[in-house]
């Protein structure tokens, strides 16, 4: 009872942190929470697109039913915002190159891999909750947290370290070293800390939440190294995971700042 209890959790927990990255942007551009079908829909579609293939039945049947309610809240979302969520759709599709999970897709390339998950939940979590005239003022947002993403990709790829050799598979931690890869880690969140101080600058964020974003990323160059090497188990992408959250949470304290 209790491994299945935790198996929900992990595969619901994937969706809360595509949800906390998307109330963030919300929060940041002030434009308040998403509606419910955009929730919806990023909510089960990033669990549909992490688990609809798991070995686990009970899993993998909890995943492709989210995958309907994704696909319903897609149906009821706007026009321009269905469209815009067929990009990561597509960078999905290739990302597993149309086969079940293996060496196919962009999984295939070390460098890929991790950009098109960046990429994927950058544009989902960024765009979509803006309209497009807000497009351009978040490009730099939209890269800052392509780079935070990226981040967090390799250090799954570290966790998958002795798997992925054993299947032979190719990955950027592989061809890198852990000592490599955590020098590219910490490249990552430093370009996603410049483009907090950018958006700053420009008067896009308040110096509270430019405060709670440099802290979170901070954090999280040190908490990753903890997790990786100390961490237990399946419980590692669990918290690197949760360092979306923990993003959300010192933003929204921040932004709370303001309010009071």
């Amino acid at each position: 009872m209790l491994n299945t209890l935790n198996g929900i959790l992990h595969t619901l927990w994937i969706g809360l942190c595509a949800l906390a990255m998307l109330v963030q942007t919300g929060l940041l551009f002030d434009v308040g929470l998403p509606s419910p079908w955009l929730s919806g829909f990023v909510f089960a579609g990033a669990v549909f697109a992490y688990y609809f293939m798991h070995p686990d039945k009970k899993r993998r049947y909890l995943a492709r039913g989210l995958g309907a309610v994704a696909l319903l809240c897609f149906l009821f979302m706007p026009v321009t915002t269905r469209w815009v969520a067929l990009a990561p759709l597509l960078l999905w599709l290739l990302y597993y190159g149309f086969k079940k999970p293996g060496r196919a897709g962009l999984r295939a390339f070390p460098l890929l891999k991790p950009l098109a998950i960046s990429l994927a939940w950058a544009s989902v979590t960024v765009l979509l909750p803006l309209e497009p005239a807000r497009w351009l003022s978040a490009a730099v947002l939209l890269f800052g947290r392509s780079a935070f993403i990226f981040a967090l990709a390799l250090a799954y790829d570290l966790t998958d370290l002795e798997y992925d050799r054993r299947q032979g598979l190719r990955t950027l931690a592989i061809g890198l070293g852990v000592k490599g890869t955590f020098r590219l880690i910490d490249l990552a969140l430093t370009a996603s800390a410049t483009c907090v101080v950018v958006n700053y600058a420009a008067g896009r964020f308040s110096w509270p939440a430019c405060a709670a974003l440099l802290g979170s990323l901070v954090l999280s160059g040190f908490l990753l190294r903890t997790i990786v090497r100390q961490g237990s188990g399946v419980w590692k992408k669990f918290w690197i995971d949760a360092l979306m959250v923990l993003q959300l949470g010192m933003v929204a304290l921040g932004e709370g700042l303001i309010a009071n």
